[in-house]
């Protein structure tokens, strides 16, 4: 599992792995963003919109861990671009005061 990509779990949820690489195989668990249906909120300083590969919202706000079992039947739906996930990163800051 790799920073940037865009998971759909079992339960139909889309993610976005936000921890760094490797981390799964450390702690057996990755931090996410939830993805949210396209529409539902606003691109701002705490979130973004993301159109490929699926097309989502990114709140900040949102972070959770999911141990890698949550992972079993999950499909893998792509990579964020680099500058998508720029601004994932800027959002994060913004909502963690960093």
């Amino acid at each position: 599992m790799n920073r940037g990509e865009v998971w759909t779990l079992p339960d139909g949820r889309h993610v976005l792995i936000i921890s760094l690489t490797g981390l799964e195989e450390a702690y057996g668990a990755v931090l996410v963003i939830l993805l949210h249906e396209s529409g539902r909120f606003p691109d701002t300083a705490m979130s973004v919109v993301i159109e490929n590969p699926v097309t989502c919202t990114a709140v900040a706000v949102n972070i959770v861990q999911l141990r890698m079992s949550r992972f079993d039947g999950a499909k893998l739906r792509g990579s964020v671009d680099p500058a998508v996930m720029a601004r994932v990163d800027q959002a994060l800051r913004a909502v963690q005061d960093l």
